[in-house]
């Protein structure tokens, strides 16, 4: 297998985040797989990636980048941030100086970002990448 993935978290305190993973191998009918992630590690000691039983819907593949010449981020944009190991999506709700200030509705807090650690959120949809909307 060896398909590199994202995990969506449905875990309560992790909705809303993607962690990068490979998938090693399918479980039963296909509907599980088995990963392994690339940033999460094991509780026992902290260092080995962490591998976890996930569900087919839980995973979607990478999503392809989009350069900043081509689109650049703006005030209510919707965008993934890459902060704890993972990405998280949030809404661009200002720009200060050369950073962002973005609002993550799970958790209600808004924190600022340098644009290396952001990326535009997209949604996997019926096998195609497609780019919310606020509304």
């Amino acid at each position: 297998m060896n398909d590199e993935v994202e995990v969506g978290s449905e875990e309560k305190g992790y909705l809303g985040s993607y962690y990068k993973a490979t998938i090693l191998y399918p479980v039963g009918t296909c509907s599980d797989y088995r990963v392994k992630y690339k940033t999460l590690v094991s509780d026992n000691d902290g260092t080995t990636p962490l591998e976890w039983f996930i569900r087919a819907s839980e995973l979607r593949p990478v999503p392809p980048e989009i350069p900043r010449e081509t689109k650049p981020m703006e005030t209510y944009d919707i965008v993934d941030v890459y902060d704890n190991e993972g990405w998280w999506i949030g809404v661009i709700t200002a720009k200060v100086e050369q950073e962002y200030r973005v609002y993550f509705p799970t958790t209600k807090q808004e924190i600022v970002y340098s644009p290396d650690k952001l990326r535009f959120h997209q949604e996997w949809s019926d096998g195609d990448w497609k780019f919310p909307s606020l509304g």
